[in-house]
């Protein structure tokens, strides 16, 4: 019996090396590839990644047009079937107050609870999402207003609002950069 064990005992072990082996690489390559750029920014995965589910193809359908800028110029981010990020890009004549625009029920940027925080820019971050805005003289106004609503989350917890301050520090400027605000 013991010599069975001898045999036996380090096939099993070996084979189930094997297999544990295996699913670890299969998780590994199961892991997706996150955009370098987002809406016609570069930005970084890393900045990404906690704003996305965790599952499914990220793909955009972008209608931002930076040469020919239009009022309002929306861009979906996917994932999988699914929406997960919504930017609004708008250019007004006028400023706005971004937590107003926040904080209206008749707004399609409404955030839940919205609060002012320290960016360089006029900026306000929500549950659910974030709105920034800077002066940015185009053709299609003076002013400009970024919104970036996340879909599917619960509005109702803050899971969101530190990594969508890291992506709007980082996002906001880099675009207003791409816009050529005269």
């Amino acid at each position: 019996m013991s010599r069975f064990f001898r045999v036996v005992v380090p096939v099993a072990l070996g084979t189930l090396m094997l297999v544990l082996g295996g699913l670890w690489l299969l998780g590994e390559r199961g892991e997706r590839d996150l955009p370098e750029s987002l809406c016609g920014t570069r930005v970084s995965p890393r900045l990404l990644k906690p704003l996305f589910p965790a599952k499914g193809e990220v793909f955009e359908q972008n209608d931002v047009k930076r040469e020919n800028p239009q009022p309002v110029s929306p861009c979906l981010v996917y994932a999988g079937d699914e929406v997960a990020l919504r930017l609004r890009f708008a250019w007004h004549s006028d400023p706005i107050d971004p937590l107003r625009v926040a904080e209206s029920i008749r707004s399609v940027s409404n955030l839940s609870m919205p609060e002012r925080v320290d960016l360089p820019r006029t900026t306000v971050i929500g549950h659910d999402g974030a709105i920034s805005t800077t002066s940015c003289k185009t053709e299609a106004g003076s002013h400009f207003t970024l919104s970036v609503l996340l879909e599917g989350v619960n509005p109702t917890r803050d899971t969101y609002r530190a990594p969508l301050e890291d992506f709007m520090r980082v996002y906001f400027p880099a675009t207003v950069k791409t816009l050529n605000c005269g």
